[in-house]
């Protein structure tokens, strides 16, 4: 039902939202989703670029948000509010901190997770371990 308030754009956009959704897991390479999304290879490569830039807009759209602090009556003495104000940017610096380190580990994984497929691809080996297989019993 709510595809059908959409318009054809926002349908659009949604089908290669999900496209670079599912290269950015692995699932499709580039020209897999250009054959299978009826596109060229350099539509693909726009729309990743362009998913990507509108996370990156977006995180440091979020990173820049915590450091916007509420307007406060002043009702308590100027000393708490200078402690608040330090503990406040402690914790603006920290979640920023792991914001970084966060993003950084999600580049790492996608990395490692390319790595794994493009090798499985190129060699024919399968590298990742499967979850359906028994564990070695060494006394039977």
């Amino acid at each position: 039902m709510d595809q059908l308030s959409q318009s054809p754009m926002q349908q659009h956009e949604l089908t290669m939202c999900q496209m670079v959704q599912q290269i950015h897991l692995g699932k499709l390479n580039l020209d897999q989703a250009a054959v299978q999304f009826n596109v060229t290879r350099k539509t693909v490569r726009n729309w990743v670029n362009k998913v990507e830039q509108e996370a990156e807009r977006s995180r440091q759209t979020v990173a820049e948000q915590p450091q916007l602090l509420p307007i406060r009556k002043q009702t308590a003495t100027p000393d708490f509010y200078s402690q608040e104000n330090a503990q406040a940017r402690e914790l603006q610096a920290r979640v920023q901190a792991l914001e970084q380190e966060l993003q950084v580990a999600q580049v790492r994984a996608l990395y490692y997770e390319t790595v794994v497929k493009v090798a499985e691809q190129e060699l024919g080996v399968a590298i990742e371990k499967k979850s359906a297989t028994k564990p070695f019993n060494s006394c039977s």
